[in-house]
């Protein structure tokens, strides 16, 4: 991981305003931090991105924010000073040095304008942590982007069952949030694996068919007690029970195999799949018994 968030909290707490910039691709994000003079401290941004926010960010105005498209992605940037602003980040960097595992929720709307000018943007940001002080996100009714960035990647195996999107987007994403994902699929050729993998790389299990699937099989492939597993598909009945039987760390039914409304995950509602599997992910590492150290 990159020590940017070592340098935000440094200029912070020297009484400077340095540019924090956030680089969003499929609601996952890396980051940038830039000094008062507009010179990169630290860096996830590809070079195209680099020139283009270094330019922009030097026109912020403190507690101004701004963002812009370089190549397909989206780059959001805030001038950020002041003492509030130095104990929010100094939470963060609390999470990511004594959490499990800590994310950064950012979501950001542009709100006001008219005739006296263009709307102004928003910016509001969550830490998430396993343990320690945990904030459920509160995400605006009225709509708005989101990204999600690891601070501190929780170390787990997650193991997903399924053939729809859900399980693509889940293994996606709780790759980058640093799990060891293993995507067991029969129709895994319907997936679009190289633009889920730019997200996060994971292992990607062809089956045959999932009546093969036993608790031989699942032995085989490493699941095991402290893992924990992740059920989309409904063709589950000859490997639902042994895997119940593993006493896995943590298992969840979700998508087309979950009975009633009750699938597990901070956003179960949601009709954006990108966000069920957000939540999903969070729920697994909200679990510090899905923590394995053999992993």
């Amino acid at each position: 991981m990159s020590n940017w968030l070592s340098f935000l909290v440094k200029e912070l707490s020297e009484g400077r305003a340095p540019v924090l910039t956030l680089a969003e691709m499929k609601n996952v994000a890396k980051a940038a931090v830039l000094d008062e003079r507009g010179h990169f401290l630290a860096s996830e941004l590809g070079e195209d991105q680099e020139l283009a926010v270094s330019n922009l960010a030097a026109g912020l105005q403190i507690g101004q924010s701004a963002s812009m498209v370089v190549g397909g992605v989206n780059t959001l940037s805030e001038r950020i000073s002041g003492e509030k602003a130095l104990f929010f980040w100094r939470e963060a960097l609390n999470g990511r040095d004594q959490a499990w595992a800590a994310w950064l929720l950012t979501m950001a709307k542009e709100e006001g304008g008219g005739p006296d000018g263009p709307p102004a943007l928003k910016v509001s940001r969550h830490v998430l942590s396993v343990s320690g002080p945990f904030t459920p996100p509160r995400l605006s009714k009225d709509g708005g982007r989101w990204s999600l960035l690891p601070l501190n990647p929780g170390l787990g195996r997650l193991f997903i069952f399924g053939d729809d999107q859900l399980a693509l987007e889940t293994a996606a994403i709780g790759s980058r949030a640093g799990l060891k994902v293993t995507l067991a699929s029969v129709n895994s050729l319907e997936f679009d694996i190289r633009a889920a993998q730019q997200v996060g790389q994971f292992e990607l299990l062809p089956v045959s068919d999932w009546a093969e699937v036993d608790e031989e099989v699942l032995t085989r492939i490493g699941v095991k007690t402290g893992v924990v597993a992740l059920v989309t598909t409904p063709n589950h009945s000859s490997f639902l029970e042994p895997l119940k039987s593993l006493k896995v760390g943590w298992l969840g039914l979700a998508g087309d195999t979950c009975v009633s409304d009750k699938e597990p995950g901070l956003f179960p509602h949601s009709v954006s799949l990108s966000l069920r599997a957000l939540g999903l992910v969070a729920a697994i590492l909200e679990k510090n018994n899905c923590r394995n150290p053999e992993f």
